[in-house]
């Protein structure tokens, strides 16, 4: 197994955020938002935070399967957040600049946190956790969604011309910064029990995705 080789935490290139926003993750963010839905387990006027939402083709997806539900999109990247505002900036969603490792909500506040490739972008994830665990209801439910680091760099060429090998070149170095950047399913266990959130489950779910969900005890 290659070590991790950790990236920088924010994507706020202006040319990143651009190359970011302007690629077509329609297919996947679908599949997050869609999967999410179904596997829900709380109903009514929820409030739900988006960890991590970049330019927020997710956050949107999600609103529009939840529209009673008060939506906010964090992320520490203006640049991202710039693109999120331009293109959905709807009244019910709610574009907050934020750290994720330090977040600006009261404990116990909201019902519903979900994320998607976020993780593997924290030096230490360990504040994250228990950010979750502070702001989240009881009975609050997670759904995050990461990559997780393959075995070799000849793996990670191999998801790189498999998935991304119609995207730019700066995408796809950025693609491949991350899943080195990414932990193991074992390393989140691992996190998740020293924050006391081991109730949670750890799954791979593709070749590269790694999902963390469940309901807060």
């Amino acid at each position: 197994m290659i070590e991790r080789q950790p990236e920088p935490e924010l994507m706020d290139d202006p040319l990143e955020a651009e190359a970011y926003s302007e690629t077509d993750f329609s297919d996947v963010n679908e599949k997050f938002a869609a999967e999410f839905s179904t596997f829900l387990p709380l109903s009514g006027e929820l409030i739900m935070l988006d960890l991590g939402c970049g330019p927020g083709d997710i956050t949107y997806r999600v609103y529009q399967r939840f529209e009673d539900c008060k939506i906010i999109g964090l992320d520490g990247s203006p640049s991202m957040l710039q693109f999120a505002q331009k293109r959905y900036g709807i009244r019910k969603l709610q574009w907050i600049l934020g750290d994720a490792k330090a977040l600006p909500f009261p404990d116990q506040s909201v019902d519903v946190i979900i994320s998607n490739s976020l993780l593997h972008h924290l030096a230490d994830p360990k504040p994250l956790w228990l950010e979750t665990k502070r702001i989240l209801k009881p009975g609050g439910y997670v759904f995050i969604r990461d990559l997780f680091r393959p075995e070799s760099t000849e793996k990670a060429w191999e998801i790189i011309e498999t998935y991304v090998s119609n995207t730019s070149n700066l995408l796809q170095e950025e693609y491949y910064r991350s899943l080195l950047s990414a932990f193991t399913p074992e390393e989140i266990c691992k996190q998740l029990e020293e924050c006391g959130l081991q109730n949670l489950t750890v799954k791979c779910v593709t070749d590269r995705h790694v999902d963390i969900y469940g309901t807060l005890e």
